[in-house]
Protein backbone atom coordinates (compact mmCIF):
# COMPACT_ATOMS: atom_id res chain seq x y z
CA UNK A 1 0.00 0.00 0.00
CA UNK A 2 1.36 3.20 -1.17
CA UNK A 3 0.98 6.83 1.53
CA UNK A 4 0.31 9.60 0.46
CA UNK A 5 2.90 12.86 0.87
CA UNK A 6 1.45 15.35 3.18
CA UNK A 7 2.28 17.74 0.39
CA UNK A 8 -0.60 16.27 -1.56
CA UNK A 9 -3.56 18.28 -2.38
CA UNK A 10 -7.10 16.51 -2.36
CA UNK A 11 -10.11 17.97 -4.14
CA UNK A 12 -13.56 16.42 -4.29
CA UNK A 13 -14.12 15.58 -8.15
CA UNK A 14 -17.89 16.41 -9.90
CA UNK A 15 -18.63 18.83 -6.87
CA UNK A 16 -20.09 21.68 -9.71
CA UNK A 17 -22.38 19.11 -11.69
CA UNK A 18 -25.28 19.48 -11.21
CA UNK A 19 -26.69 15.79 -10.81
CA UNK A 20 -24.21 15.26 -8.22
CA UNK A 21 -25.23 17.69 -6.25
CA UNK A 22 -29.10 16.74 -6.24
CA UNK A 23 -27.89 13.33 -5.33
CA UNK A 24 -26.39 14.98 -2.39
CA UNK A 25 -29.07 17.36 -1.40
CA UNK A 26 -31.53 14.76 -2.45
CA UNK A 27 -29.90 11.78 -0.08
CA UNK A 28 -29.53 14.88 2.62
CA UNK A 29 -32.81 15.72 2.62
CA UNK A 30 -34.29 13.03 2.81
CA UNK A 31 -31.70 12.01 6.00
CA UNK A 32 -33.44 15.38 7.03
CA UNK A 33 -37.03 13.70 6.62
CA UNK A 34 -36.24 10.03 8.20
CA UNK A 35 -34.82 11.29 11.28
CA UNK A 36 -37.61 13.86 11.66
CA UNK A 37 -39.91 10.93 11.41
CA UNK A 38 -37.95 8.91 13.86
CA UNK A 39 -38.09 12.20 16.08
CA UNK A 40 -41.41 12.65 15.90
CA UNK A 41 -42.70 9.25 16.40
CA UNK A 42 -41.39 9.29 19.65
CA UNK A 43 -43.28 12.38 20.71
CA UNK A 44 -46.06 12.17 22.74
CA UNK A 45 -48.66 14.62 22.13
CA UNK A 46 -50.23 16.13 25.06
CA UNK A 47 -52.51 18.54 22.87
CA UNK A 48 -54.47 15.77 21.91
CA UNK A 49 -55.50 14.48 25.41
CA UNK A 50 -58.53 16.13 26.63
CA UNK A 51 -57.79 16.16 30.31
CA UNK A 52 -54.23 18.36 28.91
CA UNK A 53 -56.86 20.32 26.99
CA UNK A 54 -58.62 21.36 29.86
CA UNK A 55 -55.81 22.11 31.96
CA UNK A 56 -54.39 24.47 29.69
CA UNK A 57 -57.53 26.09 29.38
CA UNK A 58 -58.25 26.54 33.11
CA UNK A 59 -54.55 27.65 33.93
CA UNK A 60 -54.54 30.52 31.22
CA UNK A 61 -58.04 31.54 32.46
CA UNK A 62 -56.86 31.39 36.23
CA UNK A 63 -53.65 33.62 35.49
CA UNK A 64 -56.38 36.08 33.66
CA UNK A 65 -57.42 36.09 37.73
CA UNK A 66 -60.20 33.83 39.54
CA UNK A 67 -62.48 32.13 38.14
CA UNK A 68 -65.79 32.95 38.37
CA UNK A 69 -68.79 30.91 38.29
CA UNK A 70 -69.83 31.69 35.22
CA UNK A 71 -66.57 30.81 33.31
CA UNK A 72 -66.20 27.54 35.89
CA UNK A 73 -68.90 26.22 33.58
CA UNK A 74 -67.75 27.68 30.59
CA UNK A 75 -65.14 25.11 31.27
CA UNK A 76 -67.09 22.11 32.78
CA UNK A 77 -69.50 22.27 29.50
CA UNK A 78 -66.29 22.28 27.54
CA UNK A 79 -65.38 19.37 29.34
CA UNK A 80 -68.46 18.02 28.82
CA UNK A 81 -68.13 18.44 24.89
CA UNK A 82 -64.41 17.06 25.23
CA UNK A 83 -66.36 13.56 26.51
CA UNK A 84 -64.93 14.09 30.20
CA UNK A 85 -67.41 13.45 33.09
CA UNK A 86 -68.02 16.99 35.54
CA UNK A 87 -66.35 15.19 38.18
CA UNK A 88 -63.29 14.97 36.00
CA UNK A 89 -63.38 18.50 34.70
CA UNK A 90 -63.51 19.53 38.57
CA UNK A 91 -60.58 17.34 39.52
CA UNK A 92 -58.62 18.88 36.17
CA UNK A 93 -59.65 22.62 37.49
CA UNK A 94 -58.31 21.73 41.05
CA UNK A 95 -54.99 20.99 39.42
CA UNK A 96 -54.62 23.83 37.47
CA UNK A 97 -55.85 25.55 40.16
CA UNK A 98 -52.98 24.49 42.66
CA UNK A 99 -50.46 25.04 39.74
CA UNK A 100 -51.38 28.62 39.13
CA UNK A 101 -51.56 29.09 42.98
CA UNK A 102 -48.38 27.89 43.33
CA UNK A 103 -46.98 29.65 40.57
CA UNK A 104 -46.06 26.00 39.09
CA UNK A 105 -46.14 25.67 35.34
CA UNK A 106 -48.68 23.28 34.21
CA UNK A 107 -46.36 21.30 32.38
CA UNK A 108 -45.43 19.87 35.74
CA UNK A 109 -48.83 18.43 36.06
CA UNK A 110 -48.90 15.76 33.34
CA UNK A 111 -48.40 13.29 36.04
CA UNK A 112 -51.24 14.26 38.44
CA UNK A 113 -53.60 14.68 35.62
CA UNK A 114 -52.36 11.43 34.13
CA UNK A 115 -54.38 9.78 37.79
CA UNK A 116 -57.96 11.69 35.90
CA UNK A 117 -59.97 8.95 33.88
CA UNK A 118 -59.72 9.41 30.73
CA UNK A 119 -62.50 10.97 28.07
CA UNK A 120 -64.33 7.89 27.36
CA UNK A 121 -64.26 7.42 23.36
CA UNK A 122 -67.58 6.51 22.10
CA UNK A 123 -67.35 3.28 19.96
CA UNK A 124 -69.67 3.05 17.25
CA UNK A 125 -70.88 6.26 14.69
CA UNK A 126 -74.04 8.14 15.42
CA UNK A 127 -75.41 7.20 12.02
CA UNK A 128 -75.37 3.62 12.96
CA UNK A 129 -77.12 3.96 16.26
CA UNK A 130 -79.51 6.62 14.53
CA UNK A 131 -80.15 4.02 11.74
CA UNK A 132 -80.56 1.07 14.32
CA UNK A 133 -83.37 2.79 15.85
CA UNK A 134 -84.84 3.95 12.59
CA UNK A 135 -85.35 0.09 11.74
CA UNK A 136 -86.73 -0.67 15.51
CA UNK A 137 -89.12 2.25 15.36
CA UNK A 138 -90.02 0.76 11.45
CA UNK A 139 -90.45 -2.72 12.56
CA UNK A 140 -92.81 -1.90 15.99
CA UNK A 141 -94.49 0.00 13.55
CA UNK A 142 -95.09 -3.02 11.65
CA UNK A 143 -96.68 -5.21 14.29
CA UNK A 144 -98.61 -2.38 15.16
CA UNK A 145 -100.18 -2.55 11.87
CA UNK A 146 -100.58 -6.31 11.73
CA UNK A 147 -101.94 -6.45 15.30
CA UNK A 148 -104.76 -3.44 14.34
CA UNK A 149 -105.44 -5.67 10.95
CA UNK A 150 -106.19 -8.76 12.73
Amino acid sequence: MTQMSSSARMRLVGHRDPEVRHAWTTSQARRDIKDENVAAAGMETPSLDPRWHLASRAYAALKQGPLTPVRREGLIDEADRLGLRPFDASLIIAIAQDHARTGRPIEEAESTLMLVKPAERPTGSGFARWGFAAACAMALSGLILMWMAN
